[in-house]
């Protein structure tokens, strides 16, 4: 079938009276066409629309039967070619954006519209080769506009997706160029990731792409990241590891806004339900709940829901000490509090997470529910599991609590004692045992303060106390 001519000169021929059925000469057909300018306004904008023009009609006995000319027809490779010429043409006529930006930018709507032009033809002819020429020529955008990280990520996209290429090579060369003049921040990371491209499919060289940019903490890189990884998920959604691609979305989305965070990481527990990475999705939905959103009870119900489901994943520990530090900072449930704090001693013993569960619920025993007592056993646990310098200042305070909120003494004593027998090389020892011996005299057991002041003597002959304890023996 042969193509018509353009629709603006078909609809001036259709605009035509009914009654026209002569023929005209040929001469005088060509004369009627030659009158119809459609391009007559566009003046020096080329691409700027031409208003509507009233067809020129002839006298009926001029006219003849409509006239089909045959347009040359484009394979898709060719119009993929004249579409890359054209963009080419304008990013290179370009001019480089200044220190100030935007600011003395002049043609601001056309960059967008380049921007606009070059994804729209990416998506187009994502299968062919010359895409990669397009995505080269992206990352010179960026770099025009002043966005070296922006660019960076372009080129580096250039060259996983287009290995091969000529433009991967020039790629290649344009990030160095830009890491050792404009971005030298991130030449120990970036310089790593152009030395060896996988043999891979693309979605997996794409992927491991992303998960070596991760690490850089630059927010505008963050951003062109954010781009490359909705990118990957519109083109390989299907994909096997595209939960993995969606939790570091997940993560970049929530350092932006802790409610695009929350979004994300509830897709990936919507879309992704055997992923592995559901228990860091729930703890980040609550630590962003708690942390920034202050939607404290949502976030405590979700640490439980994590505590549920996966009991033995490693995140669950977390998820406890969170749900402990919320219940007692935020919800003001001490007693639940309590409880979890006891659960964690009882599931991670030899975890230094741990020794602040015990110390946390020592403070809320004696501060919160009226329960010193408990206090003075939560802190002697402590010393007992962990032998640490949290550990004599634990015994510390519980003689401390026993001393003088109990005014136990005998337990004050039996604390002192343990603090002597289990740490005897701590800076609280020789004094402690100085107290204990007092406190004997004081009860006027002479015999078992004497032998306190000998292993005073014994044990730290050179300490401060041992010379006063000489000096009132001698006295005596």
């Amino acid at each position: 079938m042969h193509k018509f001519i353009q629709p603006t000169i078909l609809i001036a021929l259709l605009a035509l009276p009914a009654w026209a059925e002569e023929v005209a000469p040929d001469n005088i057909v060509a004369d009627t066409y030659a009158n119809i300018d459609i391009y007559a306004t566009a003046q020096t904008e080329p691409y700027a629309s031409p208003k509507a023009i009233e067809p020129k009609l002839v006298a009926p006995a001029l006219l003849t039967k409509p006239v089909q000319v045959a347009l040359p027809s484009l394979s898709r490779e060719d119009n993929a070619a004249l579409h890359l010429s054209i963009l080419r043409d304008e990013v290179d006529s370009m001019t480089q954006v200044g220190f100030f930006g935007s600011l003395f930018s002049a043609n601001e709507e056309l960059q967008r519209a380049l921007m606009q032009d070059i994804e729209l033809f990416l998506t187009i002819y994502s299968d062919l080769s010359i895409t990669a020429d397009v995505m080269l020529l992206k990352g010179e955008m960026f770099a025009k506009q002043n966005q070296p990280e922006a660019a960076t990520a372009a080129w580096l996209q250039t060259m996983y997706e287009f290995p091969q290429t000529d433009a991967a090579r020039q790629a290649k060369e344009a990030v160095l160029d830009v890491i050792e003049n404009d971005w030298d921040d991130a030449a120990e990371t970036i310089k790593p990731i152009l030395k060896n491209v996988p043999a891979k499919d693309i979605a997996s060289r794409l992927r491991e792409l992303i998960n070596q940019l991760y690490p850089i903490n630059d927010k505008e890189m963050v951003a062109s990241l954010t781009l490359l990884q909705l990118d990957f998920l519109k083109r390989f959604s299907d994909d096997i590891h595209a939960d993995e691609v969606q939790v570091l979305l997940a993560h970049n989305m929530g350092a932006e806004s802790a409610e695009s965070g929350v979004f994300g990481f509830k897709k990936l527990l919507a879309l992704y339900p055997n992923s592995h990475y559901r228990p860091e999705a729930m703890l980040a939905i609550a630590d962003l709940q708690r942390l920034r959103l202050k939607e404290y009870e949502k976030a405590a119900a979700n640490y439980q829901v994590l505590i549920k489901e996966h009991p033995e994943h490693k995140l669950a520990k977390h998820a406890y000490e969170n749900l402990a530090l919320t219940q007692a900072q935020h919800l003001k449930q001490y007693a639940e509090a309590i409880v979890t704090n006891t659960k964690i001693v009882e599931l991670y013993p030899e975890d230094k997470m741990s020794i602040k569960a015990l110390q946390d619920m020592a403070k809320l025993q004696e501060k919160k529910t009226d329960e010193p007592r408990k206090a003075v056993v939560s802190l002697r646990k402590l010393a007992t599991m962990f032998h640490s310098y949290e550990a004599t200042d634990a015994l510390a305070d519980a003689i401390k609590i026993a001393d003088k909120k109990l005014k136990d003494n005998a337990l004050a004593f039996e604390v002192r004692q343990q603090l002597v027998r289990d740490y005897p090389n701590s800076d609280d020892a020789p004094k402690v045992l100085f107290a204990m011996a007092e406190y004997m005299e004081s009860l006027n057991d002479s015999g078992q303060a004497t032998d306190l002041y000998n292993q005073l003597l014994s044990q730290y002959p050179d300490h401060k106390l041992a010379a006063k304890v000489r000096k009132q023996q001698a006295t005596k």
